[in-house]
C-alpha cells in the first residue's frame, strides 16, 4: 500500500468530517452510517488498522469512538477467516477498541482459539467492555470465571486484573455498569 493512497484515505475521513459532521454526528447512536461515513468506508478502515496501513492511527481513533457494528463484524470476519496469524490477532485486538457488548458472544471463541496471542486479546476485549461500561458485569461473570480457570497464563492474569479492578471500584463485582 502506497502512502499516497493511505494519504487519501485519511484527507477522504478529514473532508467528510469537516463538511459539518463531527465524529459522533457521522454515526446513528446504534453505529448504522446516516451517510457521511458508510458501511463499506467503515469495513475498509478496518482493513488498514488490520494491515497496518499508513493513518491507521487515524483510522483506529474514529472506529474507537464510533463502534460501528459493521467494523466490528469485520474485525470478526478476519479472525474467523484469515489464513494469516497476524491478520487474525490484530483483528482481534483491533476489537478491543472498536466493540460494544454485541460483540461479548464472541469472547469465548476467541479464549478457546488455539493462538494464544488470540486468546489474551479476547480477554482484553472484555476487559475494554467493562472499563468503558459498555457491558453490566454480571453479563460478564460467566467469561471472567471461564478466564480465570484458563490455560494460558497471561489469560489468567488478565482475569485476575480485571477482578481486582471490579472489586476495587464503589460496590465491588456487584456493581452495574450502563449496557
Amino acid at each position: 500500500m502506497s502512502k499516497s493512497i493511505g494519504r487519501n484515505w485519511a484527507r477522504r475521513l478529514g473532508s467528510k468530517l469537516l463538511m459539518g459532521n463531527t465524529v459522533a454526528e457521522a454515526m446513528t447512536h446504534d453505529g448504522r452510517s446516516n451517510g457521511s461515513l458508510g458501511r463499506t468506508f467503515l469495513r475498509a478502515s478496518v482493513d488498514y488498522c488490520v494491515e497496518h496501513r499508513f493513518a491507521c492511527e487515524l483510522a483506529r481513533a474514529v472506529l474507537w469512538q464510533l463502534h460501528p457494528f459493521s467494523a466490528m463484524l469485520r474485525c470478526y470476519e478476519i479472525f474467523k477467516s484469515s489464513e494469516s496469524c497476524e491478520s487474525r490477532r490484530a483483528a482481534v485486538e483491533l476489537l478491543r477498541v472498536v466493540a460494544d457488548g454485541r460483540a461479548m458472544t464472541w469472547i469465548s471463541e476467541f479464549l478457546e482459539d488455539e493462538d494464544a496471542l488470540v486468546q489474551v486479546w479476547g480477554i482484553g476485549v472484555l476487559d475494554q467492555l467493562l472499563w468503558s461500561n459498555l457491558i453490566e458485569t454480571e453479563s460478564a461473570e460467566m467469561l471472567l470465571r471461564t478466564a480465570e480457570q484458563h490455560r494460558n497464563h497471561s489469560v489468567r492474569e488478565q482475569a485476575a486484573f480485571i477482578r481486582s479492578y471490579l472489586d476495587s471500584r464503589p460496590g465491588g463485582s456487584e456493581s452495574g455498569c450502563r449496557g
